[in-house]
């Protein structure tokens, strides 16, 4: 099976050789952060001299207590903050603590971010998934409650672009609540949305500030615990990094503060700006898909392709342009769809990628 990886491998390699690649493989931002990060360096003085709480400096979960009240309508508490080296630390600890705390399975999203699944592999807790296309998501997740300790959500969602309507997901929280079960929040595109602000529901909280700012590199993320006592998270977090360094915590206050909603705004323009470029030109080539309301990412399917590995690997394989993009068995989606990130994509390579597409999906046949 084709994984991310191998495809992120296969591009730079192309690359190194001289190929000219279309990159819509990874899941890069390309907008500006608030505020340059060589700014921030600038400003710092001497760090990194102490030890430091490994749950994070108090000026740091300060800074995430006001990002959730300013933009996503959250009270945190500060001592319910937990500072992550990313996304992926962030998803691990709140993903294995919840397990090891409340022993059921876990029902996460399919098509959905591969660490869910291999997070389950490695550290051997239950999954299983639900359709995060759904039409009745409350119902498809709760026809398999059953046994559940926890639900995980991905809104606007990766590798789909999905979001559901606010009330489904008020909804589903209340169901859930009184199951006993804790809802966890994936919110890694809490501010790359095309229609109302997504309402960011759940006991838990995991973010990362990688697509947000657009500072992917710094690895900075967080997890909220609003469950049971959070000793294991902080456990969990010490065991695999010891903390966050100091430079990468204070690069992340400085983000925050300079942040304002007038930023998200033009981020959200930006993005806009190329998902209707890109339905635009899928569209014209015949491809099926979600309509993406929320993150940068395309998930469709052509109609005379049954197999999206033939097709990506098709695409590596020409002479003229190498194009990449992922199979969606990837995040445990259908063999006849792919994903197609656009986060980076610029103008004049959107209808090329698409013709390439096509005509590569023709000549299959």
């Amino acid at each position: 099976m084709l994984s991310i990886r191998d495809v992120f491998d296969a591009c730079n390699r192309k690359a190194s050789m001289g190929y000219k690649v279309i990159g819509a493989h990874i899941g890069s931002p390309s907008h500006k952060p608030p505020v340059s990060i060589s700014e921030l360096l600038a400003e710092m003085g001497e760090v990194g001299l102490d030890y430091l709480p490994f749950t994070g400096m108090d000026e740091a979960k300060e800074a995430v207590s006001e990002f959730g009240r300013r933009f996503l309508n959250r009270e945190y508490e500060k001592d319910r903050i937990f500072i992550t080296n990313g996304g992926a630390q962030a998803l691990f600890a709140a993903a294995l603590s919840s397990y090891k705390i409340r022993k059921g399975k876990m029902l996460v999203p399919a098509p959905g971010f591969v660490q869910y699944f291999s997070n389950s592999e490695e550290f051997s807790y239950p999954i299983e998934a639900y359709d995060s296309l759904a039409d009745d998501l409350i119902n498809e997740i709760l026809s398999k409650a059953q046994g559940a300790s926890s639900v995980l959500i991905n809104y606007p969602n990766n590798p789909t672009g999905y979001v559901p309507p606010n009330s489904v997901l008020r909804d589903l929280w209340d169901e859930l609540r009184s199951r006993n079960i804790l809802l966890i929040n994936d919110a890694a595109y809490s501010q790359i949305y095309y229609g109302e602000p997504v309402e960011i529901v759940g006991d838990i909280v995991v973010d990362t500030f990688s697509k947000t700012f657009a500072i992917p590199g710094m690895r900075a993320g967080y997890v909220y615990w609003g469950a049971e006592e959070g000793k294991q998270v902080s456990t969990l977090i010490y065991l695999t990094s010891a903390g966050v360094s100091e430079v990468v915590q204070r690069i992340m206050i400085g983000m925050i503060k300079a942040a304002s909603e007038k930023y998200f705004q033009e981020v959200r323009n930006h993005y806009r700006r190329l998902r209707d470029l890109v339905v635009r030109e899928a569209r014209s080539t015949g491809l099926d898909f979600p309509y993406p309301m929320g993150a940068f990412y395309l998930y469709a399917k052509h109609p005379k392709v049954e197999s999206s590995e033939e097709l990506v690997r098709s695409l590596l394989e020409r002479e003229d342009y190498v194009v990449g993009i992922v199979p969606a068995t990837s995040f445990n989606g259908g063999k006849e769809w792919f994903r197609i990130s656009y986060g980076r994509l610029r103008d004049e390579e959107i209808p090329l990628l698409f013709k390439i597409v096509g005509e590569t999906a023709e000549s299959l046949h």
